[in-house]
């Protein structure tokens, strides 16, 4: 599967953001033999979402935007709008979790933990998602302040910081 994130980075340059953000999670990764983070391989600029012709491009920077530039706000409105029907989907479906049943299945875990563990997944995730937790259903990660809350990296663009830089990443998971 495929998801998009839009990773936060302090730079000077497009390229300097693109360089820190794949340098970032690339030493992240880990290796084959020993993964170390939620995504197997990723492309850096965007992947399919790029506006390359190469969706595999893994050195475009076309798609990094500064803080200045409108579609700043463009992605992070975006990462928002996908995070919020993520944790909208989780809240209904732990709503139709009956606890009484789930406490019941439990009790008697040794012998049904496979069901019991599709019954904690929503309840898994609205977790990592209330302690911010970085996974796919993210949508923006800030590397400097290492959060899934943009609201860190706004509060320096407010105080005045003028060197944010969103880049587009495609993950595999």
């Amino acid at each position: 599967m495929h998801c998009i994130q839009y990773i936060a980075v302090k730079a000077d340059s497009k390229e300097d953001a693109h360089g820190e953000v794949k340098g970032y999670l690339e030493h992240n990764m880990g290796d084959e033999q020993n993964l170390s983070s939620w995504y197997d391989w990723f492309v850096t600029g965007g992947g399919r979402w790029s506006t390359d012709t190469d969706p595999y491009n893994d050195e475009y920077t076309g798609d990094v935007v500064h803080q200045s530039d409108p579609k700043f706000q463009e992605y992070l409105d975006t990462a928002h709008k996908f995070r919020l029907a993520q944790l909208n989907q989780h809240i209904e479906q732990a709503r139709e979790i009956n606890l009484s049943d789930l406490l019941d299945k439990l009790e008697d875990f040794e012998h049904d933990h496979f069901k019991v563990g599709m019954d904690l997944y929503p309840i898994n995730k609205l977790y990592d998602l209330a302690i911010g937790s970085w996974d796919y259903n993210s949508y923006f990660f800030d590397i400097v302040n290492d959060s899934t809350n943009r609201k860190y990296m706004l509060d320096t663009i407010d105080n005045g910081a003028d060197n944010w830089y969103l880049v587009p990443v495609d993950f595999h998971f």
